[in-house]
């Protein structure tokens, strides 16, 4: 899945000397005798520079950060533009690091908040080492049309994908008050594959959110995950709604299609319907249109029609695609990616996402019904 929200966050700090409010780091680091580092504030959708920080011989050097009293923060330390150490820093901390310019052999003592914060990117990104080599291997599955070499990957994938997640829920539920939760809570398999982006993941958010909000209460980054858990919170009064409606129970959508011919997704009223939200750039939603294409030639004589709206902005490349995959329905996209007013009037955090609808246009069922048994369920729900 692609996560289509990127929440933005305004965290203010100052750099400088300061006894009161200060986090101190001693850093030795091998290799990097009168060098360079650069320590970098993180405020999730940008990175601050904080200070050039020069070593001595000996690759060491000592630095006051200065901050507010009221949160934590995060830091990253580079050298050359590698990352050597990441933290969760607060007033007072005091914390040592040890490690050489290419961030191996990291030792980090005086802050259990950054050891956790090391715990989950660890984790992260060996789990998406894993899942990139089994997308290569899908790949090249599908490149030889050897559909069930792509199937066995797909589920593999699948596994890796809950096993991690599970894994990644426990921890934070064994430290309910890190700040280093909002990190996992944020965390991306790859570049589109959020780890907690499903309906009631905001439960997750919530508990967190609560947690710390007991420590600091001031934190822009509690104010986002407050953000977050509303937008949730909308979209399921969103589809809350749309099963509640007693006349047309969706908003209509007027998008392009492979051909630039606008196509109207009311012009599908009186038929059993899927709504899919898709995009080209994840090879396992290519692959599951396999799956919808047969779906759909087993049940199109019964009246049902899909209207896929592609979130990609190079239209040129979805075309390609829609064409390549000889895709029977109706395609359409408008190049504007996340942005595009679909993703709005559906309250869509990620894809692929799917509505079913049945003939009266009630909805049926929604969500990733990328399981073949769970979407015909519901394709023959709607065409009841």
């Amino acid at each position: 899945m692609r996560k289509l929200a990127v929440l933005g966050l305004a965290a203010l700090m100052a750099v400088g000397c300061s006894k009161n409010n200060g986090a101190q780091i001693s850093a030795q680091i091998e290799g990097a005798g009168n060098a360079e580092v650069v320590l970098y504030q993180l405020a999730v959708n940008q990175v601050k520079t904080v200070d050039t920080i020069k070593t001595g011989a000996d690759g060491k050097f000592s630095y006051t950060v200065a901050m507010p009293e009221a949160a934590p923060d995060f830091y990253y330390l580079t050298y050359k533009g590698n990352k050597l150490a990441s933290f969760v820093l607060k007033a007072g901390d005091k914390v040592s690091v040890k490690v050489d310019t290419l961030g191996a052999g990291l030792a980090i003592e005086g802050s259990e908040e950054s050891l956790l914060l090391g715990q989950y990117e660890k984790g992260l990104a060996t789990v998406s080492a894993q899942m990139a080599q089994m997308s290569e291997q899908m790949n090249a599955a599908i490149e030889k049309k050897d559909l069930a070499a792509a199937e066995e990957l797909k589920i593999k994938m699948g596994k890796s994908y809950v096993n991690y997640r599970r894994d990644l829920i426990k921890t934070i539920m064994e430290n309910p008050y890190s700040f280093a939760n909002i990190n996992a809570l944020y965390q991306q398999i790859g570049q589109q594959l959020p780890v907690f982006s499903s309906e009631n993941d905001y439960l997750l958010v919530e508990r967190v959110h609560d947690s710390l909000a007991t420590l600091y209460p001031s934190s822009v980054y509690l104010q986002s995950l407050k953000e977050q858990i509303s937008g949730a919170k909308n979209a399921i009064a969103l589809a809350e709604k749309i099963y509640e409606a007693e006349t047309k129970s969706f908003p209509n959508l007027s998008l392009p299609d492979i051909n630039a011919k606008n196509v109207d997704l009311s012009s599908l009223e009186g038929k059993p319907f899927i709504l899919m939200f898709w995009t080209i750039s994840e090879p396992s939603q290519k692959m599951f249109n396999n799956d919808l294409k047969e779906l759909y030639r087993k049940y199109r004589s019964s009246g049902l029609e899909i209207y896929q709206v592609s979130l990609d902005e190079d239209k040129t490349a979805w075309a390609s695609a829609v064409k390549d995959q000889q895709l029977p329905w109706i395609s359409v996209c408008d190049g504007k990616g996340p942005a595009s007013p679909a993703v709005v009037a559906y309250n869509l955090l990620t894809v692929p996402t799917m509505f079913v609808f049945n003939a009266k246009g009630d909805l049926v069922a929604n969500g990733n019904l990328t399981d073949k048994g769970e979407l015909e369920n519901a394709i023959r729900k709607a065409i009841k």
